[in-house]
This record gives structure tokens, sequence and C-alpha cells, in this order.
């Protein structure tokens, strides 16, 4: 499962609780030393964090009985968008070099057209910045309140319980930890002035106009005259939410493995349909949300889910299904198998001399490998649409597009298939046959062409 709950921490100060926390961890993972690096944006709550790991990492030094040993590094992600993002980036470099802390500068581009937003946007670039690292641990110094704020937005976009269930104290999968997620922004600011640390304050904190600052700025001083306790017992709510989710995380793995079968042509991971049919609407809807995750995929918003629940399992057998589930990434259906599709850019149209090559490589997910080779000249192209081919002596010639689909080539692979000439004559198709004319007899040398498809 990608998260993971940890036991509730004793109510003492701020550093036993996350060296209680970290000592938790390490000990579901035990190896001598742990490299961690954090996400340091220089604002008030990776200050804290980065001072509390500073702190935990010369205690552990000093500790000769401690298990395990802490390296600890940093990164700051330099998004470009504040006019300050240069004078921020120096801010981090000076307190890391205080520390002796190694500190990562990593520029990343934020593209405003994705339609999703500056903020997730800039939240997908950093985390993918912070992803590349090989450390054992991120950590992220998301705290109670940020959890409410998260809850809040959810519920807003109508997510199901997984967005509900917001962050998890620790993420297997993303390697991500967040030791602060128990406790109070008012907790860290007493523990920063407390030990008089320095920290940036990023002005567009204050602008409205983003989701999570009007959240912060508008909803929660609201609620916080009526309900006090609001951050912490919406925190309360997401955890809750996050036990709901591992238990249908679990029915969905165990309803959904069975499920999980190869399709034709190097895909993997695919959907067996007439099993997921067999379910009840709210338990095959589980399996495909788990199934969309096992590749990586966002969940889908209810619209979506509907047409993909109905086109999947009621749609007629003939029925040419094609879903968007993300950017160029289409579900389709073939032969009773849910498929996840890849589909880039439209490549130009394949006509190449093979020159006695052992592989050809064609586009970047195609390619032909010759495994014997051979002197006769041939010319490696598209389809284009009227092609016929003679697969056995004495039989008519067939057309093309019948070949491939007595072949179970999928409809969105069969434009890509490369077909194989002499002069003019087509006389193979990788992966199907060769024409009848030039089969090789059982005392001549021949050669096997393999079409090469990765998804």
């Amino acid at each position: 499962m990608a998260s993971s709950k940890l036991p509730p921490p004793n109510k003492t100060n701020l550093i036993t609780r996350v060296n209680q926390y970290f000592t938790r961890v390490f000990l579901s993972k035990p190896q001598p030393s742990y490299h961690v690096l954090l996400a340091y944006s220089g604002g008030l709550d990776s200050s804290v964090l980065l001072h509390m790991l500073v702190t935990l990492q010369q205690q552990w030094q000093v500790e000769k009985q401690t298990e395990f040993q802490l390296r600890l590094s940093a990164m700051h992600v330099h998004h470009g968008l504040n006019a300050k993002a240069d004078s921020w980036a120096t801010h981090c470099q000076q307190v890391c070099a205080q520390y002796a802390i190694p500190l990562q500068v990593e520029y990343v581009q934020v593209d405003k057209h994705t339609g999703l937003g500056v903020e997730a946007t800039a939240r997908h670039a950093r985390y993918a910045a912070l992803q590349q690292s090989p450390a054992d641990f991120i950590c992220l110094a998301h705290h109670q309140d940020d959890q409410a704020e998260t809850l809040m937005l959810q519920l807003m976009r109508g997510s199901g319980v997984k967005g509900l269930a917001a962050m998890s104290e620790m993420d297997v999968t993303q390697r991500l930890l967040r030791p602060l997620l128990t406790f109070s922004r008012q907790a860290l600011e007493q523990y920063a002035n407390t030990h008089a640390l320095q920290w940036i304050e990023d002005d567009s904190n204050q602008n409205t106009d983003f989701d999570r600052n009007f959240m912060r700025h508008q909803v929660f001083p609201l609620l916080e005259t009526h309900y006090p306790s609001v951050h912490k017992t919406l925190s309360r709510t997401a955890q809750h939410l996050a036990e709901a989710n591992d238990l249908l995380t679990e029915l969905a793995q165990s309803d959904g493995a069975p499920m999980l079968v190869n399709g034709v042509h190097g895909y993997q991971r695919c959907l067996d349909l007439s099993q997921l049919a067999a379910l009840n609407e709210a338990r095959a809807k589980n399996v495909v949300r788990w199934w969309l995750d096992c590749h990586e995929l966002m969940m889908p918003n209810a619209e979506v889910l509907a047409q993909l629940m109905q086109q999947l399992l009621h749609a007629r057998a003939d029925a040419g299904i094609h879903i968007k589930v993300a950017k160029e990434i289409h579900v389709k259906r073939y032969l009773g198998v849910a498929y996840v599709v890849k589909e880039g850019a439209v490549t130009r149209p394949i006509n190449q001399l093979w020159q006695g090559e052992s592989r050809l490589q064609l586009t970047p997910q195609d390619s032909l490998v010759f495994e014997t080779l051979m002197n006769t000249a041939l010319r490696i192209r598209s389809r284009e649409g009227s092609e016929r081919f003679r697969p056995e002596v004495g039989r008519p010639s067939r057309t093309l597009k019948h070949i491939l689909q007595t072949h179970h080539i999928p409809p969105w692979l069969r434009a890509r298939v490369p077909l194989v000439f002499v002069d003019e004559t087509l006389v193979y198709i990788p992966n199907v046959g060769v024409d009848a004319s030039m089969a090789a007899q059982p005392n001549e040398m021949g050669t096997v062409i393999r079409w090469e498809h990765h998804p």
C-alpha cells in the first residue's frame, strides 16, 4: 500500500516527538544509516523541520548506543514564479551552510497552461524534482493545519475516500515522510521563536485568488469562531478516512489482482473485464480506481469514471472504446480486456531501407529485430490501406485489415505495424507471417523478422 500509519506519538516536547517518529520509521526498515532529504523552501515550516533534523542528527552522533545514524541533506526547488525567488535560494544556501548541511538548488519550469492551475502544476514540478533524489526518504514539512486545509479543499472538489484521506505520515511508495503532520502551525511558530530561527515570508501566501490561501485566510478563521479545534478535528477525520482508504485498497487488491493479465504486444497490467463484470458496481469501481493507480494515473472525476465503467462493461463488443484519463493516455478495450494506452505525437510514416542491421529502430517505441541476416534488399514501410497479403499457397490473398484482425493486432496498433516489401510487393508482416511466394523452403536459408513494440 502507498500509505502506512504510524502509532500516535507521546505528548511531549516537539523535538522528542520527532525523535520518536523517526525511530519508529527507521525500525520499520532497519539499516545502519539513512539518507534523509529535506524539501526546504526557507519558510517557517521547513525551517523548523530543518532545525529539528539537524538537532536530531547531532544527538544521534553523540549517542553511541543509537542503532542507526542520520545523514541529512536538503533541496530547495526554485520555481521562478516570484520576483524574490533568487533571494530565497540565497537565504536557503546561507542557512544550510551555517548548519553544514549539503543543499541542492533545483530549478524547474512551471507550465502555466496545463489547465491544472499554477498551484497544482508547481506542486507536481516540485515533487518530480524531489523524487529524482536517491535519498532513502524525502522529508516534507506539512503540519496539522495543512492537513485540515487539504481535507476541506478535497471536499470542495467532490473527492472520494482516497482524496479525503489527504496526506499520510509515511508514504512508502513515494519515500515521503511528514513528521510534523500532528503539529499545529502555532506550535511550530512557538518553536521557531524559542530557537530564534530566521525564515522567509512568501507574499503570494496572502493572495486569496489561490484556493489554499482562500481556505486559510477566509474560511478557517470563520470556522474557528464556532469550532476552535477545527484544524485538529479535521486532521483526525483525515486519519479516519485514511484508515478507510487502506481497507478499500486491500479489498481492491484482493478483487483486482486475479484480473490483471498481460495483453497483446507487450502491454502489461491489463484488466480482464469478464471478471470485473462479476462484481457489484461499487466494488467494480473500486477495482478500476486501484487499476488506474497501478498505472500511476490520477483519479478521474465522477463523470469520467461513470463513462469508463459504462463503456468497458456495457458497450457493444465490437465498439471502439477510447476514453481519455490523462494527457495523451487513454483506456481502450480489446477482446474483453482493458488497456491503458499512451498515445504520443503522431509519428511520420515509416519508409526505410534495410541495410543489413540486426536491429532497425523505426520510432522511439518500435523496432525490428532480424534474427537471421540475408542479402535481399528490403524496404520497411507504414500501412497505406490497400495492401493485400497471401500467407498460404493455393489460397487467395487477403486484405491487410483482415490479416491484422485475424492475428489480434489491436486497432490502435494497426497503423504502426511495419510492413516489409521487396520492390513493391508486401512479403513479410512481422509477428504475423511471410507471403507464400517468399517463404523459405526447409533446405533454404531464411530470416525471421520480429517487431518489438514498447507501450
